[in-house]
């Protein structure tokens, strides 16, 4: 996996949302959602109450905190 692929503009993935009803629940495979808070003039980052990163070997690192 490489980083490239891991963020997305806010219109493609309203795009990808729109063929889905409006109730319908989105589930985040195990992560719990927390917020969504916007880091700089173009960038919104997606928050959850786990912490998410790719380490030096570019893998994905989940850290529960329980």
């Amino acid at each position: 996996m490489t980083t490239k692929g891991i963020k997305i503009t806010v219109g493609e993935f309203k795009s990808q949302l729109e063929s889905f009803n409006e109730n319908d629940v989105l589930d985040f495979s195990g992560l719990d959602f927390y917020r969504l808070k916007k880091r700089g003039p173009e960038l919104v980052q997606v928050e959850f109450n786990q912490t998410v990163y790719v380490n030096s070997e570019d893998k994905v690192q989940i850290e529960n905190h329980e």
